[in-house]
């Protein structure tokens, strides 16, 4: 295989990474050979290198979303872990060819660091197993009432008595939400990066893409990565 051929490969496959980003950020839709690309892509890096070094993130930034990748889809007797699938690396790609995303994983991380040392004293990869998983707790937990309270606001919102005052809330923003709504991305990135990986291919049991041009990770599956963590 020549250098020039080598080089137009990796040069379409940055492009697919780039458009598997963008469309994350505009539809939250995964297209599964974009998605290969993006596993393709950290294998060379590991290859030529030895080891995966982060495009994106900082080193601490990378640890800490290895951290959470591992609790969002940890190991058990059929397969390994979101780790072990290489979603670290799928998610630093991803943010190393797309700002928006790379600001929402920047900004994230550190909340998730800001928030732990003002329960903790300490970072969150720094902090115990049992800190990190009460932390996701209370994510989840203020998840799940956000979303009781928006539901609440569209029932208030759509009643006829309160037409005119459809931009009106009683409820203050939480303090939790910016950890929500990174979570939210973490935790769907990770489970993606997972399902799209030789081991998760695997564990689903997928039989190849059948001519399909977009994916997105089963319904089932997505439930039985979520029983998987311990704060599901």
């Amino acid at each position: 295989m020549s250098d020039a051929f080598v080089s137009v490969q990796a040069i379409d496959r940055r492009a697919a990474i780039r458009a598997l980003a963008a469309g994350l950020l505009s539809t939250g839709a995964l297209d599964l050979e974009g998605a290969q690309h993006v596993h393709a892509e950290a294998g060379a890096r590991k290859k030529a290198d030895g080891k995966y070094a982060p495009q994106e993130l900082t080193a601490h930034e990378y640890r800490t979303v290895a951290a959470l990748a591992a609790l969002i889809v940890p190991a058990d007797e059929v397969s390994g872990s979101a780790v072990d699938a290489g979603a670290p690396e799928f998610i630093d790609l991803l943010c190393s060819q797309n700002a928006e995303l790379a600001g929402i994983y920047h900004g994230g991380l550190a909340w998730m660091d800001a928030e732990m040392r003002r329960r903790h004293g300490t970072a969150f990869v720094e902090a115990p197993a049992a800190r990190q998983t009460e932390l996701l707790d209370a994510i989840v937990k203020a998840e799940q009432e956000e979303r009781a309270r928006r539901a609440e606001e569209l029932v208030y919102e759509r009643s006829p008595q309160y037409r005119n005052f459809s931009g009106y809330t009683t409820h203050a923003p939480a303090a939790m939400l910016p950890g929500v709504r990174f979570f939210d991305w973490v935790r769907k990135m990770s489970i993606d990066a997972f399902y799209t990986s030789p081991i998760g291919v695997k564990d689903l049991g997928y039989a190849g893409n059948k001519g399909m041009s977009k994916y997105e990770v089963p319904k089932a599956a997505v439930d039985y990565a979520m029983k998987r963590s311990p704060f599901a």
